[in-house]
């Protein structure tokens, strides 16, 4: 396990990465000569699932030979004494990850090896979540111990978070998620070779009260029979709890708890993750770049649709993931939200989305870019309505959306800005082309577009188009 950075996790258990060879030792009750006759053709077999298939991947037979290919399934025989051979197996970085069970196949008759864990791999580079910097490898994979930002952006607070992605149930939990995820929503092993396919079932039984997903959101500030969420202080006894209670919504989490046990679960399974937060966020705006808030002279919200506003401040993770389905720039970071969104369609979580796709308004991209970026880019008009049900702009009257975007630094606890990973700096010609790139490219037909989301658009765009052509 040293070898593969999961040590950690167990030393007694076999808990191995993908593209990455690992060595077993097979001893016999006998002499090995007493019975080569029976050994003339010799095959391990590795399998997974409740129903292992060659068809789809989820079994795979390979020879036992002097040499392994280094691509695909393979054993290579690195020593052999009459009693043991020490064998030199190698998983493809391709490998749907999972729990597995290795058998030996020998005389038409089948004898298991015994069981191993396989994990996506982060330092191979043929596996899709190759990541090249060993700092942040140790940061975003191997790093239990994290900070989670809150509070405003004028007054950023640190609070402490233990992921506990190595606590030798955690691993198993993980999985346990990933199957209950998968029977509610007719998927199998098959697809567990794609880190974008693990990360959206992850988020989708992060924050789900039907399909027993891990917790329950409340925002009434009323936690009745549950923990608030500003008490959890790691990820270990949430995922613990949920475990114990047969897979019921353990009670309560909010964005940055959902963020902090994705992180968990995400790092654990072997994809480097990290929590973002993001200070004034427009929720629920259907992707909409323009929301209002009415407040009464005493400053209480009346605004009808009360989840769609401008939140102080939100939570979500970045995974590192190459995305063969995309235009190769959009490899790298990716923004997952398990965070409950009111969508016109989809599942209720959002992402992966590629973050330079958002950076640039392309909203074609997979998956919710729209969302983010509307969430990040939204103008938000505070009302005052006066007694006689006027209304009138209050002082200071407009909020901007994502002025601060900020996660943990490597190897620190300082709070580092990656607003620019998201955003053009203010009067970049990029941030020109950005907006109108939005329009031509949403998701939603032009006449579907709120209109004053198109004034509000086509108003910034003449803006920037008039300052540009002074400078």
């Amino acid at each position: 396990n040293n070898n593969h950075h999961t040590e950690e996790i167990s030393t007694e258990r076999l808990i191995v990465r993908r593209g990455q060879p690992f060595t077993i030792t097979v001893c016999f009750s006998a002499p090995i000569h007493n019975y080569l006759w029976q050994l003339k053709r010799i095959l391990l077999i590795a399998q997974t699932g409740s129903h292992p298939s060659k068809a789809d991947g989820t079994q795979t037979e390979f020879l036992i030979s002097s040499l392994g290919d280094q691509k695909q399934w393979s054993a290579a025989l690195e020593e052999q004494d009459p009693c043991f051979w020490t064998i030199s197996v190698n998983t493809p970085a391709n490998a749907p990850i999972g729990q597995y069970a290795l058998l030996l196949h020998a005389s038409k008759s089948d004898h298991l090896l015994g069981n191993f864990t396989l994990l996506f791999n982060p330092w191979c580079q043929d596996d899709e979540v190759f990541l090249a910097n060993e700092a942040q490898r140790q940061e975003y994979i191997l790093n239990q111990d994290g900070v989670i930002y809150w509070g405003t952006e004028n007054a950023v607070l640190a609070q402490p978070w233990d992921f506990s992605q190595f606590e030798e149930d955690i691993v198993d939990i993980c999985f346990t998620l990933l199957d209950v995820g998968e029977r509610h929503r007719d998927k199998d092993h098959t697809q567990r070779k794609n880190p974008v396919y693990i990360c959206r079932i992850v988020a989708a039984m992060l924050n789900c009260d039907e399909f027993r997903g891990i917790l329950t959101e409340c925002g009434t500030r009323q936690y009745f029979n549950g923990t608030p969420p500003s008490k959890w202080l790691g990820s270990g006894p949430i995922l613990r709890q949920w475990i114990a209670s047969q897979c019921k919504p353990v009670r309560y989490g909010q964005c940055w708890v959902f963020a902090a046990v994705m992180c968990s679960v995400l790092r654990c399974l072997g994809i480097p993750t990290r929590v973002v937060t993001g200070f004034t966020w427009a929720h629920n705006t259907n992707s909409s770049l323009s929301v209002d808030e009415y407040y009464d002279e005493d400053g209480t919200l009346l605004t009808q649709d009360k989840n769609a506003r401008v939140w102080t401040f939100h939570v979500w993770n970045e995974c590192w993931m190459a995305r063969a389905d995309l235009l190769p720039e959009y490899s790298g970071w990716q923004a997952l939200d398990a965070t409950c969104q009111n969508k016109s369609k989809g599942p209720s979580f959002c992402g992966p989305a590629p973050v330079q796709a958002i950076k640039e308004g392309d909203t074609e991209a997979d998956y919710d870019v729209c969302y983010f970026f509307a969430a990040i880019n939204a103008k938000c008009q505070v009302w005052i309505q006066k007694k006689d049900h006027t209304l009138k702009p209050a002082l200071g009257s407009t909020k901007y959306t994502g002025n601060n975007i900020s996660t943990k630094s490597v190897d620190s606890e300082r709070c580092e800005d990656i607003t620019h990973n998201y955003k053009y700096p203010e009067g970049m010609g990029a941030e020109l082309y950005q907006s109108i790139r939005v329009i031509h490219f949403s998701l939603l037909p032009l006449s579907e577009w709120h209109k004053d989301t198109l004034l509000l658009l086509s108003t910034e765009v003449m803006h920037k188009f008039n300052s540009a052509s002074l400078q």
